[in-house]
């Protein structure tokens, strides 16, 4: 079996391109032939990566028709086309299989699986991918409502979740030495959240919380661990922590490593994942592959309903569930994680042995086969 696999991102630090080189490398480790196109270069890969042009470069049109060329050449010889997103990469996969006995797949992963589909002319491109499709593997059944309220197929849809990528184990020393370049008490509660800083993922409705919470817990402090995708918005969770007395208790901590990120797992009490849900341009959360990502060291999440995170969180077991948009649920159920955090730690760890790459992989991989039998 020899697999195209097309991605946007190779790198280890977005989510994406952690999910894309898990994928990757457990089909390689499956035994599975695997030649990838991408629109970021690696050269720290042991497979062969033909580049494409992201559509934000100056010419969009004419990046889009040689993506298309360069993806059916690289198609060549494979017997399966897999694309890790809706647009714009299961459109270039459907150009690939045209006219030949190629299997299409993608997957569902978010935002831009669901918001192209509201979108004059890429709605037709996509849902056209769609329909040439094989199977659409989607990472909960919340991104699989959206395709289906958006007009997918159902019968080509199934909830496949992703794997945990295993971070390192730190050790006490290096938690401890985090801590201190970061300013933070070893017997703090410390209540994290890991992922873009910004407005959808309700970093400051989460601090909002916290400042409630602190009346009981006044060395509670809350640490955002990510990119800074919006400026504004983190100049407005410093002013917020500056108007209400919480610059001791916020840290914002950009450009951190696999290492600082364990460590900081380690040290948690709480996993926050607040995320907001824009209904009217479709951007959501997938699925917060980090709540599971705490959950390898047994920190139980708090998260919001209304979107995939209500695949990552067993309610009232490794967590719980909370209402969008709302500092005093997300102030109330991390208060009740903390009275009884030892019970949803174990559950936490119990829930994480559950994710695993080869078991994701080991999905896809049977349902190539089962569309091989199908067309024979």
């Amino acid at each position: 079996m020899k697999v195209l696999v097309i991605t946007s991102l190779l790198h280890e630090k977005s989510g994406l391109g952690r999910y894309a080189r898990a994928v990757i490398d457990h089909m390689r480790l499956a035994g599975v032939e695997v030649v990838v196109c991408s629109e970021e270069m690696r050269t720290d890969v042991a497979y062969p990566v033909v580049p494409l042009r992201p559509l934000t470069s100056r010419f969009p049109l004419v990046s889009f028709l040689r993506n298309c060329y360069r993806v059916r050449r690289a198609a060549r010889g494979c017997t399966v086309v897999h694309a890790l997103d809706g647009w714009p990469l299961c459109v270039y996969a459907a150009v690939a299989g045209v006219g030949n006995t190629r299997q299409v797949f993608s997957n569902g992963i978010g935002t831009y699986s669901v918001a192209p589909l509201y979108v004059a002319g890429k709605s037709l491109l996509l849902r056209w991918a769609y329909r040439r499709a094989q199977k659409i593997f989607c990472i909960s059944a919340y991104v699989r409502q959206r395709l289906v309220d958006a007009g997918v197929v159902p019968e080509k849809l199934s909830v496949v979740h992703l794997g945990a990528t295993v971070l390192p184990t730190p050790s006490s020393t290096e938690v401890r030495e985090c801590l201190q370049r970061y300013d933070l008490s070893t017997t703090a509660k410390i209540i994290l959240t890991v992922g873009a800083i910004k407005s959808r993922k309700g970093q400051l409705v989460t601090l909002q919380a916290v400042e409630l919470l602190k009346k009981k817990y006044p060395d509670i402090c809350y640490v955002a661990a990510g990119a800074s995708n919006t400026a504004s918005y983190v100049a407005r969770m410093r002013d917020y922590a500056a108007a209400h007395h919480l610059v001791d208790n916020l840290r914002i901590i950009e450009n951190a490593d696999d290492t600082t990120i364990a460590c900081l797992y380690a040290a948690s009490s709480v996993f926050a994942l607040n995320s907001y849900t824009n209904h009217a341009s479709h951007h959501f959360e997938g699925f917060g592959m980090v709540v599971i990502e705490a959950a390898q060291f047994g920190v139980p999440a708090v998260g919001s309903r209304g979107c995939g995170i209500e695949d990552a969180i067993l309610d009232g077991e490794t967590g719980y569930l909370t209402e969008q948009e709302n500092p005093q649920d997300i102030a109330n159920k991390i208060g009740r994680v903390l009275e009884q955090r030892d019970t949803f730690s174990q559950n936490a760890l119990r829930w994480h042995a559950q994710f695993t790459w080869e078991k994701t992989v080991a999905a896809y991989i049977a349902a190539y086969r089962a569309a091989s039998v199908d067309a024979v």
